[in-house]
């Protein structure tokens, strides 16, 4: 199984001059080769391959004014333009945007190495080619001797923070999917005031990690517009206001993984409902507490989680009416309101609460397709 492992880089300032010089080299390539691309299809109708985008970057390098690119490792930035032949396959699979070119001031600086670079989880640091060992802050560690390593990717955020992010294959198999069972299953409703809503009546409620931080981030943005641009005091406010995004970022998925790592390990089978987040964000009063739910990232985490452990994953249509359907006997409301919360079944008479109802109806549902 593939696995991730994350580390807080410490790089002095030698280190950290040479990372810059490695980020605007891995951004020059790619703008390069994209526009190596573009220009071969205006003029012949068809793209350059990435193998020949390799043949003319080290032709490149030999000319003059172009020595500096020789200061980065080849292999980082022939890795460039394999993302950008990967951006462009992605693209053809209507996956993604047309590839843009990277901007100095608004993208992400990242460069990834494939392979020399040894971690030593003794002395907590690590070797990264042409600029030695640097400091990590203690975290996790892996076992090297009973793995595969393999990309390793070194970053830095707009707080001015260096991350590395490695790539390790542990060698195990995938377990097999455990048998679907009713007993040791669940049903969950997403919703907004209650984050989940399990089919055996437990909810939890929604941190609101942006809500709950909107008048301090409101304020920092407002002293930061005032600042002059260019100055120290601008720059400071900033990091400030990236700070403050960041600590939103970090509290909603530590919020996240917990739930999701709670609910994978007390349930063998989950069901879900398919929700179209991108088309129910269309609706501008709920757009930025759908946004900040973050349904996609709990759902992705769940399913991975899930393969880990050999656990199920059972998806039902998003045009079920699992809110409107009476658990108890099957009777439809179609006048039901979203502002409805509880309602009770004209047929037989249930005390039905929304979203518990449409909970173990999902549940239900689930199992009928399966």
């Amino acid at each position: 199984m593939f696995k991730a492992y994350k580390y807080k880089l410490i790089p002095n300032q030698e280190q950290k001059e040479i990372l810059s010089k490695y980020f605007g080299s891995v951004r020059f390539v790619y703008n390069w080769g994209l526009n190596k691309k573009i220009e071969t299809h205006k003029e012949c109708g068809k793209s350059i391959s990435c193998f020949q985008l390799t043949k003319e970057l080290t032709l490149l390098k030999r000319q003059e004014g172009f020595e500096w690119l020789k200061e980065c490792p080849k292999d980082t930035l022939d890795q460039s333009l394999r993302n950008l032949d990967a951006a462009f396959s992605n693209f053809f699979k209507k996956n993604a945007k047309y590839p843009k070119f990277k901007s100095k001031k608004y993208s992400r600086d990242s460069v990834k190495f494939r392979r020399c670079v040894h971690f030593d989880f003794i002395n907590w640091t690590v070797k990264l080619p042409k600029i030695g060992k640097v400091n990590l802050c203690k975290n996790r560690a892996f076992n090297q001797a009973t793995c595969k390593q393999g990309t390793c990717t070194v970053s830095r955020d707009h707080c001015g923070t260096y991350w590395c992010v490695v790539v390790i294959d542990d060698l195990q198999e995938i377990p097999s999917k455990a048998e679907i069972r009713k007993d040791n299953s669940v049903g969950i409703d997403l919703g907004i005031k209650d984050y989940a809503i399990l089919s055996d009546g437990r909810k939890f409620s929604n941190p609101k990690h942006l809500e709950n931080t909107k008048k301090k981030l409101a304020h920092l943005q407002k002293v930061f517009a005032r600042k002059e641009k260019g100055s120290k005091n601008y720059e400071k406010m900033r990091i400030k206001v990236a700070k403050c995004h960041r600590s939103i970022t970090n509290k909603r998925n530590d919020f996240l993984h917990k739930l999701s790592s709670n609910l994978v390990n007390n349930y063998k089978t989950i069901c879900l409902e398919d929700l179209n987040v991108k088309g129910m964000t269309q609706n501008h009063n709920l757009a930025r507490a759908i946004q900040d739910a973050s349904w996609g990232e709990f759902t992705r985490q769940l399913q991975y989680k899930s393969d880990w452990n050999g656990d199920n994953i059972i998806y039902i249509g998003r045009f079920e009416p699992s809110s409107k359907t009476c658990h108890n006997c099957g009777y439809v409301n179609h006048d039901l309101k979203l502002s409805d919360r509880k309602w009770v079944c004209p047929q037989c008479g249930e005390h039905l609460d929304r979203d518990v109802n449409a909970a173990i109806n999902i549940k239900e549902m689930a199992f009928k397709e399966n």
